[in-house]
């Protein structure tokens, strides 16, 4: 089964980052890294189709956030590389993005990436430990004082102990304020453990060391308190801000799941 390194530098390697950016479309990748896609496409055919969901879904979250909820700062946990049309490229203008991953590697890369974009950040920091990354000095004087933000956590929960994703709801919601939304993405819920696709895709993440946890939005929606979810439930992807459902074929929403590789929420306060 394929091996997939978290190394952006040892091109002898795949690396998951360059491998999400080839399926993206994007250039931040190496021969070795399009290789092992291409292998992951033909045990996963929906594979590419889902992460460009995902990626449609950040966009819409980052135009949602700014500009018709009027939020001038995104915080982004477990962010990966800021590539292909990330949330800075769809912001408001003038509004600031605060991304952040556990991987050094990860940082050094995204701020490379990063270094001529204004209004956009790349922090080491945990997503298990929200408060590490808004305790940072650098953090607190790009906020400014300014507490009411828009927070994102997508394409990540599944990669969570529950645990982890208690302390993130119990910390956001403590160290933000009355009106800070957080964008949260249930990922892979209410999937079937005895399917043969899901099945499949936990015996991928199992041997690449990353064990992918399947809930119930019932669980989720627990997990998250003291947040709601925004008119009461998580949203499926595929139906997610009038997304275009024949752009799916019957193939893909059999591999995608009940909510098209997830379901999303705005939670409040």
């Amino acid at each position: 089964m394929l091996q997939v390194q978290d190394s952006f530098t040892d091109i002898s390697r795949p690396s998951a980052g360059r491998i999400y950016d080839y399926l993206l479309g994007g250039s931040h990748n190496f021969d070795i890294d399009r290789q092992s896609a291409e292998q992951l496409v033909q045990l996963i055919p929906f594979l590419p189709k889902g992460m460009r969901l995902q990626r449609w879904c950040l966009q819409d979250l980052a135009l949602n956030l700014t500009e018709k909820r009027g939020m001038d700062v995104i915080i982004d946990y477990g962010s990966g590389l800021p590539t292909m049309e990330n949330l800075h490229s769809s912001v408001a203008p003038g509004a600031t993005v605060i991304y952040s991953d556990s991987d050094p590697i990860v940082v050094e890369y995204a701020n490379e990436i990063l270094k001529e974009v204004p209004n956009a950040y790349y922090f080491l920091a945990d997503a298990r430990h929200p408060e590490d990354l808004l305790g940072r000095p650098e953090v607190q004087e790009i906020l400014n004082g300014r507490t009411n933000v828009g927070q994102i956590c997508w394409g990540v929960s599944a990669f969570l102990e529950d645990e982890d994703i208690r302390n993130m709801a119990q910390v956001l919601y403590a160290k933000t304020g009355p009106k800070s939304v957080w964008a949260f993405n249930a990922q892979g819920a209410n999937g079937n453990p005895n399917d043969p696709y899901v099945m499949k895709l936990l015996s991928i993440y199992k041997q690449t060391g990353t064990p992918f946890h399947l809930r119930t939005i019932d669980q989720y929606i627990e997990l998250v308190k003291p947040w709601h979810p925004e008119n009461g439930s998580f949203i499926p992807l595929i139906e997610w801000n009038g997304f275009d459902q024949s752009l799916m074929t019957a193939d893909d929403l059999n591999g995608a799941g009940p909510g098209g590789g997830g379901y999303g929420a705005y939670l409040l306060k």
